[in-house]
């Protein structure tokens, strides 16, 4: 992937995979939608004019230099599909997970703070994406995705892309209820009563994600540790509120199934 490409637009992650196993995030900037929007938005569902949507998702195919990707109907979930070419000309599937051992088919997640999963294993052979909200992780998709690969948790490697950091996730009690308590203490730091009167809680997404990988017996785990509502470079919906999604993408490089 040339690196001009790269520059200010995609972020490539850094971790211990093999060379045909390819990743990217995308970022606001190297698009064509317009305010809100500006301008790499790479969802339809936000309300960005949808030719917009198609060019950004064309420019995402041709930087990657892959045919078709398999895109998701999120719905903060513990659905994993298994993805192929088949799958993915059908259009978006319900899930919030995907894997595959088919080469350059590409796997995304949409997110605006949510954390993005990216899973490989040891030898290149299987890839996976997972969309983590705390909805969808508090309910188990970190580990309906391990249970649904045909690779033995051990052998794979984990990376969490840009999503909400703990001092920006600011929860009220129906997360801190929803969250196991033997977990709690680990994830979440009590602010006390806010104005109003109700508690409040700073929760730390990320360690959660981490903790429910290391319980299903992942142990290379590498984070971007980028926020993005710190960080202005990606879309942020608990900042911005009508705003555009950017994309985390994994695929396997090289010719046959």
């Amino acid at each position: 992937m040339p690196a001009a490409r790269l520059a200010g637009t995609l972020i490539e992650p850094e971790w211990p995979v093999p060379g045909r196993v390819r990743a990217l995030v995308t970022t606001r900037a190297g698009g064509v939608s317009e305010p809100p929007y500006e301008s790499f938005n790479l969802a339809y569902h936000v309300g960005d004019a949808a030719a917009r949507v198609r060019r950004n998702r064309r420019r995402l195919l041709t930087i990657a230099g892959i045919d078709r990707v398999q895109w998701l109907d999120q719905e903060h979930g513990r659905c994993v599909l298994a993805a192929s070419a088949d799958t993915a000309a059908g259009g978006p599937i319900t899930a919030d997970a995907s894997w595959t051992m088919s080469r350059n088919l590409g796997l995304a997640v949409l997110v605006a703070d949510c954390v993005p999963l990216l899973l490989a294993n040891e030898d290149a052979t299987l890839v996976a994406v997972v969309h983590c909200g705390w909805r969808g992780t508090v309910a188990g998709i970190v580990g309906a995705t391990l249970d649904a690969l045909p690779e033995t948790p051990g052998r794979l490697v984990a990376w969490l892309g840009p999503g909400v950091c703990a001092d920006c996730y600011e929860v009220g009690a129906e997360v801190r209820d929803a969250i196991d308590p033997d977990e709690r203490q680990a994830v979440l730091v009590d602010e006390g009563p806010a104005s109003g009167g109700d508690r409040k809680w700073r929760m730390d997404l990320p360690a959660l994600i981490v903790a429910r990988l290391r319980r299903s017996g992942v142990r290379r785990i590498v984070s971007s540790s980028a926020c993005t509502i710190c960080d202005s470079r990606y879309y942020s919906y608990r900042r911005d509120g009508r705003t555009g999604r950017f994309a985390a993408l994994i695929w396997l490089e090289g010719s046959g199934h």
